[in-house]
């Protein structure tokens, strides 16, 4: 999966800079209420250390021995399933999820399942995507020798919601995944890759094809070509050389992603998370640029001072307030730490006076072993954490945290 396997990517030159859509972000600027801060005021977040007293406790997670979640009539994930991402329609009988399923690591696909049981059990209906076979072409030698790369097209660490205000009833279901080249000898290819989106009337599908939502420049056409946005222009997002671990948030008005930009400090690679928003169900995006910064989930336990953090997960809690997710990442994942998002135009979240983030909870495997990304549904059982058992056969798996608060 993306998470484990990190370090492995290959990375080229910075992108080339661009400029910001300033046009489009004024625009949604001026809709702005007059006592909420105009959002090109916000400043980017700056991290600093954070002292044991800001550190919740962590909620720890059994999972030694431990089986985690099936899904009813999967067809056969042999590696396992893992990032999840539940939606619990308002007023809905039940929910749906979407997931990974690793029968191996280039065959990678998302699945969808129900329940009716508020999550304590899902039942296999539809695969969305499967590997596509596909031969790419790169200026980067080191990348791809002789100017191709041959692998398969495989979407992963999706994000699943309902657009209940969409006016088009066939798209109200969206799929957002990061779908980049794998080679048959699983070398990853994450720069090879774009955000896509994936829609339907339902969950059980029919689905459509996947669809580029957001490329970068590269040293390959294929993360550009066909891409409805160039997300290089987007407000704090010029210098993102990858992209990945959407997370879509629906409200009435607007959805919001959250993303993994993957950039170069220096020479090296490091991950932040930035956020953009459609008003019109995904016709248009603008940026609101970044929101978490390396070192901001340093209180998850094992955590490497600094360390990157990825993996994001927005979400409405049972108060009707906006929060966040996200894990640290140095590379390996060391669970879920929450944060109240402070203001919903701008997306950032709440820190203190000193530019620290105020952590409101945090969830890590009582073991100490790889855990997260996290999602969180309140009508699906609260908090389902991805946990990796890096030495089994089955190595990837989901569990609940028995949480079900923010």
């Amino acid at each position: 999966m993306t998470k484990l396997l990190l370090l492995a990517l290959v990375l080229g030159a910075c992108a080339t800079d661009a400029v910001e859509n300033s046009d489009t972000l004024a625009e949604e600027i001026s809709t702005a209420p007059d006592d909420v801060p105009a959002l090109a005021a916000a400043p980017r977040p700056r991290s600093t250390a954070l002292g044991s007293g800001q550190c919740p406790a962590p909620t720890l997670l059994p999972v030694a021995g431990q089986a985690g979640l099936g899904v009813v009539g999967d067809p056969g994930s042999a590696a396992g399933i893992f990032d999840a991402s539940v939606v619990y329609p308002s007023g809905a009988p039940g929910g749906a999820m979407a997931y990974s399923s690793v029968p191996d690591q280039h065959s990678i696909r998302t699945r969808i399942a129900l329940s009716a049981t508020a999550g304590a059990s899902y039942t296999y209906v539809a695969e969305v995507n499967t590997p596509e076979l596909a031969l790419l072409t790169s200026s980067d030698p080191a990348e791809c020798p002789g100017g191709f790369c041959l692998g398969y097209l495989i979407s992963e660490v999706s994000s699943l919601i309902f657009d209940a205000t969409d006016p088009n009833p066939a798209t109200r279901w969206k799929l957002y995944a990061h779908r980049y080249l794998a080679e048959a000898n699983n070398r990853l290819h994450y720069r090879l890759g774009t955000i896509v989106v994936q829609t339907a009337a339902a969950p059980q599908g029919p689905w459509t094809a996947p669809r580029k939502v957001f490329g970068l420049p590269s040293p390959s056409p294929y993360t550009t070509s066909g891409a409805q946005v160039d997300a290089s222009r987007l407000a704090g997002m010029a210098d993102c050389i990858a992209l990945s671990e959407p997370s879509a948030l629906w409200r009435p008005e607007r959805i919001d992603l959250a993303m993994g930009c993957v950039y170069l400090a220096g020479t090296t690679p490091k991950i932040r998370i930035v956020r953009v928003r459609t008003l019109d169900h995904g016709r248009t995006w603008v940026g609101l640029g970044t929101v978490m910064v390396p070192g901001d989930a340093d209180c998850l336990p094992g955590t490497t001072p600094g360390a990157s953090v990825n993996a994001a997960d927005l979400f409405l809690g049972p108060d009707g307030v906006e929060y966040m997710s996200a894990t640290s990442s140095d590379p390996l994942y060391h669970g879920c730490a929450v944060y109240k998002v402070a203001n919903p135009l701008t997306g950032q979240i709440e820190r203190t006076s000193s530019g620290a983030p105020r952590v409101v909870r945090t969830i890590a495997a009582d073991t100490g072993q790889f855990a997260g990304a996290c999602t969180f549904s309140t009508g699906g059982g609260g908090y389902l954490m991805s946990v990796g058992f890096l030495d089994s056969s089955r190595p990837f798996r989901l569990f609940y945290a028995g949480v079900t608060a923010p």
